[in-house]
C-alpha cells in the first residue's frame, strides 16, 4: 500500500512540475481547447530551402526561429534545424553554379535527411526561375520542368521515409524587379501548388498569402527588405501560417 501511494505521489509531483513548466503531459490527443498535445514527442522539423529561409543579421527572427514558440503555444513541442542557404536552388551546382555552393539536390541528404525529421518544410523557387538576363523570355536558372522533378524527388523520397511534407510557394517580388520576373516565377509557384495537391502535402502560398496583404492591409507597410526578402514582419505572418498547417499535419497523425 505504501508503495502504490509513493508511485502515486511521484506520478503526480511529475505532471506538476510539466505543468508548471508549460510543457504538455497528454500524449498524442487533442485537448479540450482543440490544441494538439504531444507529450513526450518533440517534433523534429527541418526547414529546407534558400536566402528566404536563412537566417539573416538584418532580422531579428526569421520563420523558423519563431516556430518552436508558436507551436508550444499548440502543444507542440517542436526543435527547427534550420538549413536555408542563401543563393540556392533546387538542382545541383553543374545545373547552374553562377554561385558555387551546394545546391538543393546536392545536400539534400547531409541537410535534411541525416536529421530524420518528422517534418520537413521545403521553401525554393525564387532563385531557381530568377532569369539573370534583362529580358522577358531570358532562361531560367532551373527550368521549369527541372525544378519540378526535383521537388517531386525531395517530396516522394521524404514521403517513402515517412516523413511528413509542407511546401512553401515562393513570396512575389517588388520595387526594382520588372514584373516580366513574378509572371515567370509565378509558373513556378503554380508547380508547387499542383505537386501539394497531388502528394497531399502541406502548403503555403506566399505569392497569394503576400499579395493578398498588400491588396487588403491599409497601413501601407511593407513585408519585404528588398523587394524579395521578407522582414520581421514578414517573417512572423509567414510563422503564422506555417504553425497552422503543421497543426493541421499533426491533428491527422497524431
Amino acid at each position: 500500500m505504501q508503495k502504490i501511494t509513493c508511485i502515486v505521489l511521484v506520478l503526480q509531483c511529475i505532471i506538476s512540475f510539466r505543468l508548471l513548466a508549460g510543457l504538455p503531459v497528454n500524449s498524442g490527443k487533442s485537448g479540450e481547447d482543440g490544441k494538439i498535445i504531444l507529450g513526450e514527442k518533440i517534433l523534429t522539423i527541418v526547414a529546407f530551402g534558400n536566402s528566404i529561409t536563412a537566417t539573416r543579421n538584418t532580422i531579428d527572427q526569421v520563420f523558423a526561429q519563431r516556430l518552436p514558440s508558436l507551436l508550444l503555444a499548440e502543444g507542440i513541442e517542436a526543435k527547427v534545424i534550420n538549413s536555408g542557404l542563401p543563393d540556392s536552388h533546387t538542382g545541383s551546382i553543374k545545373d547552374h553554379n553562377l554561385f558555387k555552393i551546394k545546391h538543393g539536390m546536392d545536400r539534400f541528404e547531409t541537410d535534411v535527411l541525416t536529421h530524420n525529421p518528422d517534418l520537413v518544410i521545403i521553401g525554393f523557387g525564387t532563385n531557381d526561375a530568377h532569369i539573370d538576363e534583362d529580358i522577358p523570355d531570358g532562361k531560367s536558372r532551373i527550368p521549369l520542368k527541372e525544378y519540378q522533378r526535383n521537388l517531386k524527388f525531395m517530396i516522394k523520397e521524404l514521403q517513402r521515409r515517412r516523413i511528413d511534407v509542407l511546401l512553401i510557394a515562393p513570396n512575389g517580388l517588388r520595387g526594382e524587379y520588372p514584373e516580366f520576373q513574378n509572371v515567370r516565377l509565378y509558373q513556378y509557384v503554380e508547380v508547387v501548388k499542383k505537386l501539394s495537391k497531388k502528394y497531399k502535402t502541406g502548403l503555403v502560398d506566399n505569392f497569394k498569402f503576400f499579395s493578398d496583404y498588400y491588396e487588403t492591409d491599409e497601413s501601407g507597410e511593407e513585408l519585404l527588405l528588398d523587394g524579395v526578402h521578407p522582414n520581421d514582419k514578414g517573417h512572423a505572418l509567414m510563422a503564422g501560417e506555417i504553425t497552422q498547417e503543421i497543426v493541421k499535419i499533426t491533428r491527422v497523425k497524431y
